[in-house]
Formats: structure tokens, C-alpha cells, sequence
């Protein structure tokens, strides 16, 4: 899924109009149109703005993944997605990346 089909996936999730996101993430209302329908991408600091405004990780949000939460916040669909490890071993990983925390 492209980063403009995402953006408004999370908007309408929301409820918001354009103007309400533009708002929220202080760019002008035509912004949020551009990324929406021509699919512009905003500079990668407002990417991570964005992504931290709707708690997705940036992978997530520009469609190179389908995992939404960062890893820290959703270390078990990480490691079911990326990792082929039995149960013990993603349990002792987990528990190793909430220490780090």
C-alpha cells in the first residue's frame, strides 16, 4: 500500500477531515491533499512526526510493511512476521528488548 493510501487510511480511522490532520500536524490543508491524492511525501522529519502522531512505525506508513506499531511497541507481531523462532525463543527476545527499554 502506497504512503498516500496510508495517510488517508489513518486520517478517516480517525475521523478527521484534511483540515483537522493539517492542523494536528501544522502544515497547510493543501499539504495533506497533496500526499492524499498526488502522492506526495512530505521530508522525513514530518514523516516521523506523522508517524508518531498516529503511533505507526515509518515502514508502516510508507507501505514497506504491514506492521503497524514500531517494534518496541509490538514486539510480538515483529517477531511473528520477521522471525522464525519457536515460542521459548521469541519470549526470551521479547523479554531481552523490554530490558533495553
Amino acid at each position: 500500500m502506497s504512503f498516500s493510501l496510508r495517510i488517508k487510511e489513518l486520517r478517516e480511522e480517525r475521523g478527521l477531515s484534511q483540515a483537522k490532520l493539517a492542523r494536528e500536524l501544522n502544515v497547510g490543508t493543501g499539504s495533506v491533499g497533496m500526499w492524499e491524492s498526488a502522492g506526495e511525501i512530505p521530508p522525513v522529519k514530518k514523516l516521523l512526526v506523522i508517524a508518531d502522531y498516529f503511533g505507526v512505525s515509518l515502514d508502516y506508513l510508507v507501505g514497506r510493511s504491514d506492521i503497524r506499531a514500531p517494534f518496541s511497541a509490538d514486539a510480538d507481531a515483529f517477531l511473528s512476521e520477521y522471525c522464525a523462532l519457536s515460542p521459548a525463543k521469541k519470549e526470551l527476545l521479547k523479554t531481552l528488548v523490554q530490558s533495553w527499554k
